[in-house]
Protein backbone atom coordinates (compact mmCIF):
# COMPACT_ATOMS: atom_id res chain seq x y z
CA UNK A 1 0.00 0.00 0.00
CA UNK A 2 1.46 3.12 -0.71
CA UNK A 3 2.54 5.55 1.97
CA UNK A 4 -0.10 8.32 2.93
CA UNK A 5 2.50 11.20 1.29
CA UNK A 6 3.18 9.55 -1.92
CA UNK A 7 -0.91 9.01 -1.93
CA UNK A 8 -0.68 12.99 -1.71
CA UNK A 9 1.80 13.61 -4.39
CA UNK A 10 -0.16 11.05 -6.72
CA UNK A 11 -3.35 13.07 -5.93
CA UNK A 12 -1.91 16.64 -6.76
CA UNK A 13 -0.14 15.22 -9.66
CA UNK A 14 -3.10 13.92 -11.20
CA UNK A 15 -5.30 17.20 -10.37
CA UNK A 16 -2.54 18.99 -11.77
CA UNK A 17 -3.02 17.37 -14.97
CA UNK A 18 -7.05 17.59 -15.04
CA UNK A 19 -6.31 21.42 -14.62
CA UNK A 20 -4.54 21.36 -17.49
CA UNK A 21 -5.89 18.82 -19.45
CA UNK A 22 -9.82 21.00 -19.02
CA UNK A 23 -8.69 24.89 -18.36
CA UNK A 24 -5.12 24.94 -19.93
CA UNK A 25 -6.73 23.45 -23.01
CA UNK A 26 -9.73 26.06 -23.02
CA UNK A 27 -7.38 29.04 -22.64
CA UNK A 28 -5.51 27.58 -25.87
CA UNK A 29 -8.91 27.82 -27.65
CA UNK A 30 -10.40 30.70 -26.00
CA UNK A 31 -6.97 33.24 -24.74
CA UNK A 32 -7.34 35.99 -22.40
CA UNK A 33 -7.95 39.30 -24.21
CA UNK A 34 -6.01 41.77 -22.09
CA UNK A 35 -8.13 44.54 -20.95
CA UNK A 36 -7.01 46.76 -18.52
CA UNK A 37 -9.52 47.37 -15.85
CA UNK A 38 -10.27 51.34 -14.73
CA UNK A 39 -10.46 50.90 -11.17
CA UNK A 40 -12.59 53.08 -8.66
CA UNK A 41 -14.69 53.13 -5.44
CA UNK A 42 -16.53 50.24 -4.93
CA UNK A 43 -14.87 48.36 -8.28
CA UNK A 44 -13.94 44.37 -7.32
CA UNK A 45 -10.46 43.11 -7.38
CA UNK A 46 -9.90 39.51 -5.98
CA UNK A 47 -6.38 38.29 -5.09
CA UNK A 48 -4.75 34.92 -4.40
CA UNK A 49 -2.34 35.32 -1.91
CA UNK A 50 -1.96 31.26 -0.68
CA UNK A 51 1.68 31.16 0.10
CA UNK A 52 3.07 30.53 3.34
CA UNK A 53 3.71 33.09 6.41
CA UNK A 54 6.14 35.07 5.28
CA UNK A 55 5.24 34.99 1.84
CA UNK A 56 2.02 36.22 2.37
CA UNK A 57 2.90 39.19 4.59
CA UNK A 58 5.18 40.00 1.70
CA UNK A 59 2.40 40.16 -0.80
CA UNK A 60 0.48 42.31 1.67
CA UNK A 61 2.34 45.48 0.60
CA UNK A 62 0.56 44.65 -2.48
CA UNK A 63 -2.78 45.45 -0.21
CA UNK A 64 -1.95 48.22 0.87
CA UNK A 65 -0.81 50.08 -2.26
CA UNK A 66 -4.37 49.16 -3.99
CA UNK A 67 -6.38 50.27 -1.15
CA UNK A 68 -4.17 53.35 -0.92
CA UNK A 69 -4.96 54.17 -4.21
CA UNK A 70 -8.00 53.40 -5.23
CA UNK A 71 -10.20 53.96 -1.98
CA UNK A 72 -13.32 52.28 -1.52
CA UNK A 73 -12.11 49.35 -3.60
CA UNK A 74 -13.62 45.98 -2.25
CA UNK A 75 -10.61 43.81 -1.87
CA UNK A 76 -11.87 39.62 -1.57
CA UNK A 77 -8.64 37.91 -0.50
CA UNK A 78 -7.76 33.44 -1.50
CA UNK A 79 -5.87 32.55 1.31
CA UNK A 80 -4.89 28.52 1.59
CA UNK A 81 -7.50 27.42 4.08
CA UNK A 82 -4.56 26.03 6.90
CA UNK A 83 -2.61 29.84 6.72
CA UNK A 84 -5.45 32.32 6.76
CA UNK A 85 -4.65 34.26 9.86
CA UNK A 86 -2.39 36.90 7.91
CA UNK A 87 -5.40 37.84 5.30
CA UNK A 88 -7.97 37.47 8.53
CA UNK A 89 -5.76 40.53 10.22
CA UNK A 90 -5.15 43.00 6.51
CA UNK A 91 -8.05 45.84 7.59
CA UNK A 92 -7.49 46.06 3.42
CA UNK A 93 -9.12 42.72 2.42
CA UNK A 94 -12.91 43.43 2.13
CA UNK A 95 -13.43 39.44 2.62
CA UNK A 96 -11.84 36.02 2.75
CA UNK A 97 -11.90 32.65 0.93
CA UNK A 98 -10.49 29.65 1.46
CA UNK A 99 -8.68 27.59 -0.70
CA UNK A 100 -8.45 23.64 -0.45
CA UNK A 101 -7.34 20.84 -2.99
CA UNK A 102 -9.13 19.09 -5.10
CA UNK A 103 -12.00 19.12 -7.87
CA UNK A 104 -15.18 19.23 -5.34
CA UNK A 105 -13.59 21.73 -3.48
CA UNK A 106 -12.66 23.74 -6.73
CA UNK A 107 -16.18 23.66 -7.91
CA UNK A 108 -17.43 24.99 -4.17
CA UNK A 109 -14.91 27.60 -4.15
CA UNK A 110 -15.86 28.37 -8.28
CA UNK A 111 -19.44 28.73 -7.15
CA UNK A 112 -18.51 30.78 -3.85
CA UNK A 113 -16.07 33.83 -5.88
CA UNK A 114 -18.65 33.59 -8.81
CA UNK A 115 -21.41 34.75 -5.93
CA UNK A 116 -19.28 37.38 -4.84
CA UNK A 117 -18.06 39.10 -7.92
CA UNK A 118 -17.95 39.99 -10.53
CA UNK A 119 -14.66 40.73 -10.83
CA UNK A 120 -13.14 43.89 -12.46
CA UNK A 121 -9.56 42.70 -12.12
CA UNK A 122 -7.88 39.00 -10.58
CA UNK A 123 -4.40 39.37 -9.12
CA UNK A 124 -2.14 36.79 -8.26
CA UNK A 125 0.46 36.86 -5.98
CA UNK A 126 2.41 34.32 -3.64
CA UNK A 127 0.40 31.42 -5.40
CA UNK A 128 1.82 28.57 -7.05
CA UNK A 129 -1.58 26.74 -6.63
CA UNK A 130 -2.90 25.80 -10.01
CA UNK A 131 -6.27 26.17 -9.01
CA UNK A 132 -5.73 30.15 -8.48
CA UNK A 133 -5.05 30.48 -12.32
CA UNK A 134 -7.86 28.10 -13.41
CA UNK A 135 -10.20 29.57 -10.60
CA UNK A 136 -9.15 33.38 -12.32
CA UNK A 137 -9.23 32.38 -15.78
CA UNK A 138 -12.97 31.45 -15.19
CA UNK A 139 -13.88 34.13 -13.03
CA UNK A 140 -12.70 36.95 -15.34
CA UNK A 141 -9.42 35.86 -17.81
CA UNK A 142 -9.02 39.20 -19.57
CA UNK A 143 -8.01 41.09 -16.43
CA UNK A 144 -5.79 38.88 -15.03
CA UNK A 145 -2.27 39.56 -13.46
CA UNK A 146 0.40 37.54 -12.51
CA UNK A 147 4.58 37.26 -12.38
CA UNK A 148 5.18 35.68 -15.30
CA UNK A 149 7.46 32.56 -13.82
CA UNK A 150 5.05 31.58 -10.93
CA UNK A 151 2.73 29.62 -13.25
CA UNK A 152 2.59 26.18 -15.32
CA UNK A 153 -0.23 27.17 -17.38
CA UNK A 154 0.53 30.76 -18.77
CA UNK A 155 -2.10 30.98 -21.43
CA UNK A 156 -4.47 31.34 -19.14
CA UNK A 157 -2.94 34.77 -17.51
CA UNK A 158 -3.64 38.06 -19.73
CA UNK A 159 -0.83 40.47 -18.07
CA UNK A 160 2.25 38.13 -17.65
CA UNK A 161 4.60 40.41 -15.77
CA UNK A 162 8.36 40.28 -16.32
CA UNK A 163 9.71 43.36 -16.04
CA UNK A 164 14.05 43.67 -16.45
CA UNK A 165 15.37 42.40 -12.82
CA UNK A 166 12.45 41.68 -11.18
CA UNK A 167 12.93 38.30 -10.53
CA UNK A 168 15.72 38.85 -8.65
CA UNK A 169 14.02 42.21 -6.53
CA UNK A 170 12.14 42.32 -3.34
CA UNK A 171 10.04 39.79 -3.03
CA UNK A 172 7.67 42.67 -1.60
CA UNK A 173 8.36 44.67 -4.53
CA UNK A 174 7.13 41.74 -6.92
CA UNK A 175 3.89 42.01 -5.26
CA UNK A 176 3.74 45.92 -5.85
CA UNK A 177 5.15 45.10 -9.69
CA UNK A 178 1.79 42.88 -9.86
CA UNK A 179 -0.25 45.67 -8.29
CA UNK A 180 1.56 48.73 -10.19
CA UNK A 181 -0.07 46.87 -13.14
CA UNK A 182 -3.12 48.37 -12.39
CA UNK A 183 -2.20 51.85 -11.27
CA UNK A 184 -1.16 51.03 -7.60
CA UNK A 185 1.00 53.25 -5.87
CA UNK A 186 2.61 53.36 -2.09
CA UNK A 187 4.85 55.78 -0.55
CA UNK A 188 4.81 53.58 2.64
CA UNK A 189 6.08 49.97 1.39
CA UNK A 190 5.88 48.51 5.18
CA UNK A 191 3.65 45.41 5.24
CA UNK A 192 0.51 44.74 6.77
CA UNK A 193 -0.49 42.92 9.65
CA UNK A 194 -3.06 44.37 12.54
CA UNK A 195 -3.09 42.81 15.59
CA UNK A 196 -6.85 42.37 17.04
CA UNK A 197 -7.28 43.80 20.59
CA UNK A 198 -8.75 40.53 22.06
CA UNK A 199 -5.79 38.44 20.45
CA UNK A 200 -3.94 41.43 23.27
CA UNK A 201 -6.37 40.59 26.06
CA UNK A 202 -6.06 36.63 25.25
CA UNK A 203 -2.11 36.90 25.65
CA UNK A 204 -2.34 38.98 28.89
CA UNK A 205 -4.34 35.82 30.00
CA UNK A 206 -1.97 33.42 28.97
CA UNK A 207 1.33 35.34 30.23
CA UNK A 208 -0.59 35.81 33.55
CA UNK A 209 -1.82 32.03 33.58
CA UNK A 210 2.25 31.06 33.15
CA UNK A 211 2.90 33.51 35.47
CA UNK A 212 5.35 35.52 33.33
CA UNK A 213 6.34 39.26 32.56
CA UNK A 214 5.89 41.27 29.60
CA UNK A 215 8.55 40.20 27.24
CA UNK A 216 11.31 42.77 26.62
CA UNK A 217 13.10 40.92 23.89
CA UNK A 218 11.90 38.15 22.21
CA UNK A 219 14.29 35.69 20.22
CA UNK A 220 12.90 33.23 17.12
CA UNK A 221 14.69 30.54 17.38
CA UNK A 222 14.25 29.13 13.63
CA UNK A 223 12.33 28.84 11.03
CA UNK A 224 12.09 29.88 7.59
CA UNK A 225 11.73 26.80 5.76
CA UNK A 226 15.82 26.45 5.59
CA UNK A 227 17.76 24.91 8.04
CA UNK A 228 21.09 26.77 6.09
CA UNK A 229 19.32 30.07 7.81
CA UNK A 230 19.09 28.80 11.41
CA UNK A 231 21.33 30.05 14.01
CA UNK A 232 23.18 28.02 16.33
CA UNK A 233 21.38 27.17 19.49
CA UNK A 234 24.87 27.72 21.31
CA UNK A 235 24.93 31.10 20.10
CA UNK A 236 21.29 31.98 21.18
CA UNK A 237 22.40 31.16 24.78
CA UNK A 238 26.06 33.03 24.51
CA UNK A 239 23.52 36.28 23.34
CA UNK A 240 21.58 35.97 26.30
CA UNK A 241 24.14 35.80 28.72
CA UNK A 242 25.24 38.93 27.09
CA UNK A 243 21.93 40.42 27.13
CA UNK A 244 21.75 39.45 30.86
CA UNK A 245 24.87 41.24 31.57
CA UNK A 246 23.78 44.56 30.17
CA UNK A 247 20.35 44.90 32.15
CA UNK A 248 18.23 44.11 28.87
CA UNK A 249 15.75 41.65 29.12
CA UNK A 250 13.15 39.73 30.06
CA UNK A 251 14.10 37.23 26.99
CA UNK A 252 11.43 34.88 25.88
CA UNK A 253 11.83 32.60 23.09
CA UNK A 254 9.19 31.68 20.85
CA UNK A 255 9.36 29.36 17.81
CA UNK A 256 7.15 26.67 15.92
CA UNK A 257 6.09 22.94 17.63
CA UNK A 258 9.22 22.21 15.76
CA UNK A 259 11.47 24.35 17.74
CA UNK A 260 10.43 23.24 21.21
CA UNK A 261 13.99 20.69 21.46
CA UNK A 262 16.08 23.66 20.50
CA UNK A 263 14.02 25.63 22.92
CA UNK A 264 14.72 23.63 25.57
CA UNK A 265 18.56 23.17 24.44
CA UNK A 266 18.86 26.97 24.75
CA UNK A 267 16.90 27.10 28.03
CA UNK A 268 18.21 24.14 29.53
CA UNK A 269 22.13 25.92 29.12
CA UNK A 270 20.91 29.10 30.67
CA UNK A 271 20.49 30.07 34.74
CA UNK A 272 16.42 28.88 35.84
CA UNK A 273 14.51 31.96 35.26
CA UNK A 274 17.00 33.81 33.31
CA UNK A 275 14.81 32.89 29.81
CA UNK A 276 10.88 32.82 29.52
CA UNK A 277 10.18 29.73 27.17
CA UNK A 278 6.90 30.46 24.92
CA UNK A 279 7.81 27.59 22.06
CA UNK A 280 5.40 25.77 20.87
CA UNK A 281 2.49 26.91 23.14
CA UNK A 282 1.23 30.68 20.64
CA UNK A 283 -0.97 30.33 17.71
CA UNK A 284 -0.01 32.86 15.21
CA UNK A 285 -2.21 35.90 16.43
CA UNK A 286 -1.20 35.92 19.94
CA UNK A 287 2.53 35.50 18.57
CA UNK A 288 2.25 38.49 16.99
CA UNK A 289 0.80 40.37 19.68
CA UNK A 290 3.67 39.09 21.79
CA UNK A 291 5.88 40.97 18.99
CA UNK A 292 3.93 43.83 19.25
CA UNK A 293 4.57 44.28 22.91
CA UNK A 294 8.57 43.38 22.62
CA UNK A 295 10.80 45.96 22.96
CA UNK A 296 13.11 43.98 20.30
CA UNK A 297 13.06 40.55 18.56
CA UNK A 298 15.78 38.79 17.59
CA UNK A 299 15.47 36.41 14.50
CA UNK A 300 16.72 34.69 11.55
CA UNK A 301 14.77 34.93 7.47
CA UNK A 302 11.56 33.45 8.77
CA UNK A 303 7.81 34.37 8.81
CA UNK A 304 8.35 35.84 12.26
CA UNK A 305 10.96 38.22 11.10
CA UNK A 306 8.50 39.53 8.55
CA UNK A 307 5.90 39.68 11.06
CA UNK A 308 8.38 41.83 13.31
CA UNK A 309 8.44 44.74 10.65
CA UNK A 310 4.83 44.50 10.12
CA UNK A 311 3.96 45.20 13.55
CA UNK A 312 6.83 47.42 13.95
CA UNK A 313 9.18 45.90 16.69
CA UNK A 314 12.28 46.83 16.49
CA UNK A 315 14.28 44.00 14.60
CA UNK A 316 17.74 42.28 14.41
CA UNK A 317 17.41 40.28 11.47
CA UNK A 318 20.29 37.54 11.15
CA UNK A 319 20.49 36.73 7.34
CA UNK A 320 21.95 34.51 5.21
CA UNK A 321 23.54 35.65 2.16
CA UNK A 322 20.75 33.72 0.48
CA UNK A 323 18.13 35.41 -0.34
CA UNK A 324 20.25 38.16 0.93
CA UNK A 325 19.30 41.77 2.56
CA UNK A 326 18.24 43.28 -0.42
CA UNK A 327 15.15 40.37 -1.50
CA UNK A 328 13.97 39.84 1.95
CA UNK A 329 15.13 43.20 4.35
CA UNK A 330 12.70 45.87 5.45
CA UNK A 331 11.29 48.13 2.88
CA UNK A 332 10.13 50.62 5.70
CA UNK A 333 10.69 52.10 8.88
CA UNK A 334 14.46 50.90 8.00
CA UNK A 335 15.71 53.06 10.92
CA UNK A 336 14.30 51.35 13.01
CA UNK A 337 15.65 48.20 12.15
CA UNK A 338 19.44 46.29 12.38
CA UNK A 339 20.87 43.67 9.62
CA UNK A 340 23.11 41.29 10.51
CA UNK A 341 24.12 39.64 7.17
CA UNK A 342 25.95 36.63 6.25
CA UNK A 343 28.85 37.45 3.53
CA UNK A 344 29.07 34.75 0.70
CA UNK A 345 32.49 33.20 0.85
CA UNK A 346 35.19 33.10 -1.69
CA UNK A 347 34.26 30.25 -4.29
CA UNK A 348 30.52 29.87 -3.43
CA UNK A 349 28.06 27.56 -5.07
CA UNK A 350 25.24 26.55 -2.90
CA UNK A 351 23.96 27.77 0.68
CA UNK A 352 25.69 25.22 2.57
CA UNK A 353 28.62 26.88 1.78
CA UNK A 354 27.92 29.62 3.98
CA UNK A 355 27.00 28.99 7.48
CA UNK A 356 25.25 31.21 10.04
CA UNK A 357 27.34 30.17 12.79
CA UNK A 358 29.69 32.57 11.41
CA UNK A 359 27.64 35.89 12.60
CA UNK A 360 29.43 36.16 16.24
CA UNK A 361 26.95 36.32 19.05
CA UNK A 362 29.10 39.42 20.14
CA UNK A 363 27.98 41.22 16.77
CA UNK A 364 24.52 40.06 17.37
CA UNK A 365 24.77 42.05 21.08
CA UNK A 366 25.75 45.50 19.61
CA UNK A 367 22.71 45.17 16.47
CA UNK A 368 20.26 44.53 19.88
CA UNK A 369 22.31 47.51 22.27
CA UNK A 370 22.11 49.62 19.16
CA UNK A 371 18.37 49.32 18.84
CA UNK A 372 17.62 49.28 22.47
CA UNK A 373 19.35 52.50 23.25
CA UNK A 374 17.69 54.23 19.75
CA UNK A 375 14.19 53.00 21.52
CA UNK A 376 14.67 54.26 24.54
CA UNK A 377 13.85 51.27 26.25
Amino acid sequence: MPSKKNALSFSSRLNLALYRLTIGTAAVFRPPRPTLPALKAGSRVLVFSSAGLGDSLLDSVGFRALAETFPGLHIGAVAHHRRPDILRHNPFVSELFLLRKGPPAFLRLWRELRGGGPWDAILYLSCLDPEARCLGYLLGRDATFGLAWRTGMPQTCAFSIDEPGLRRAHLSSQALAVAAALGARTDYPRMVYEVHEADRVALDGRLREWGLPSPGITFQLGGGGAAYRDWPAAHFVELARLLAAAGIGPIFLLGGPDHVAKSREVESALPAGSVFNVTGRLPLPLSAALLERSRCLVSTDTGIMHMGFAVGTPTVALLHCRPGPARVGPLADTDRHELVALEKPPGYRDPSDARMSEIPPGRVFEAVRRLWQKEGA
